[in-house]
């Protein structure tokens, strides 16, 4: 079974805050708790960006954590994980989360439910967000009709178009969601 879910934020100490932990440690657990529920033999977690808060100390903390996941994990690179793109030297990194991963792109196409999706940080272009900046505007797909699951917003609201589904761990109670759960989402257009 897949799981996809975004926006981690490991070793991040504003988002635990926010997310109502007192301390990042505390956040880290809850977070890694739900992933550990994972199985290997028969489940692999899509992540969908944004592993850490930003910065060469919080990767290696949240890759260290993430390393004791034994279930398959891809990674679909997002705006405060140091290997994307739009950080010049990201590439410096890709061995690193190349012994977590066994896949890192920008952007990625999986089946959900009989239907191709692509996988993104991103929501589409022209998706209202408020944590838009113009200097993601050339990483955000642009919107032909096909599903989208993505990460970013924050939001606690799933849908964020007609055809796009935000995995954000808020919008799932913390915790990754299961392509049939995705795929129950889908139904409901």
């Amino acid at each position: 079974m897949d799981f996809f879910t975004a926006d981690l934020h490991l070793a991040h100490p504003k988002l635990a805050g926010l997310r109502g932990f007192d301390t990042v440690a505390a956040h880290d657990a809850a977070v890694m708790a739900e992933l550990y529920q994972l199985v290997p033999e028969q489940d692999t977690l899509w992540v969908l960006g944004d592993i850490c808060a930003g910065g060469v100390a919080s990767m290696e903390s949240a890759l260290a954590h993430l390393s004791t996941l034994r279930v398959p994990m891809h990674l679909v690179t997002g705006n405060h994980d140091p290997v994307h793109p739009m950080y010049r030297g990201g590439q410096k990194h890709f061995a690193d989360y190349a012994a977590v991963f066994a896949s890192i792109q920008q952007v990625a196409r999986t089946k959900v439910g009989g239907e191709g999706v692509m996988l993104s940080h991103f929501p589409y272009a022209g998706t209202p967000d408020r944590f838009s900046r113009r200097n993601f505007d050339q990483y955000q797909l642009p919107d032909m009709g096909q599903w989208l699951i993505h990460g970013h917003t924050h939001s606690a609201v799933r849908r964020s178009g007609k055809r796009s589904i935000c995995v954000s761990l808020e919008a799932w109670a913390l915790r990754p969601v299961s392509a049939e759960e995705i795929a129950a989402e889908m139904q409901l257009l």
